[in-house]
């Protein structure tokens, strides 16, 4: 029995499967945007409610192309981004940047509990903390563009995230260099 090293690679008609698909997805943002700039497309949308049914098609098409082979993260993040598109071309500015920075905030946090190796975690919070600039910075512009206390607050948590992200580097190369890897479930050095 050989024991194979080094990582999966998907096979071609799986990455095949996912161009396909994200061929679609933007051909289905183009026309609904196309659609939407249209003097009377924008009534037909908002009375049909085109933009919820536009991404449960993207959502079927992506789930039909999965279960015959497709790659399932090119799929799965090609759908968010087209919907994510879809649903807020017709939404106020402010909605488009919370929106955005909510989308943010759940990928840093999804890659913050999903991974296991300490530089991706600290990647993740970086992209939870910058969702959070986005807010600040939004609601400063359209709620109280007079005053800047967003934008003093965000110059605080960029210094937070400076030194956050030069002391957690410190201590992952610390750790690094005693154990030889960077997988948070080997580091057992602060136990008791």
């Amino acid at each position: 029995m050989e024991n194979v090293v080094g990582p999966v690679k998907a096979p071609q008609s799986s990455i095949t499967l996912a161009i396909v698909y994200a061929a679609i997805a933007a051909a289905a943002v183009g026309i609904y945007a196309g659609m939407l700039f249209t003097p009377a497309g924008v009534e037909k949308i908002v009375t049909h409610h085109l933009d919820f049914w536009a991404c449960v098609g993207l959502a079927l098409v992506g789930w039909i192309l999965r279960s015959v082979g497709g790659h399932k993260g090119v799929i799965v993040t090609m759908t968010v981004l087209a919907s994510f598109v879809i649903l807020t071309l017709n939404q106020p500015m402010l909605l488009r940047y919370l929106t955005f920075a909510a989308l943010l905030f759940s990928m840093g946090l999804y890659g913050m509990v999903q991974s296991r190796n300490a530089v991706r975690v600290l990647l993740s919070i970086e992209l939870m903390l910058n969702a959070v600039n986005i807010n600040l910075i939004a609601f400063s512009r359209y709620v109280d563009p007079a005053d800047l206390k967003g934008q003093l607050f965000v110059i605080f948590v960029l210094t937070v995230a400076a030194a956050e992200a030069a002391v957690g580097l410190a201590v992952v190369l610390a750790i690094y260099r005693s154990t030889q890897s960077v997988d948070m479930d080997k580091f057992t050095l602060l136990k008791w």
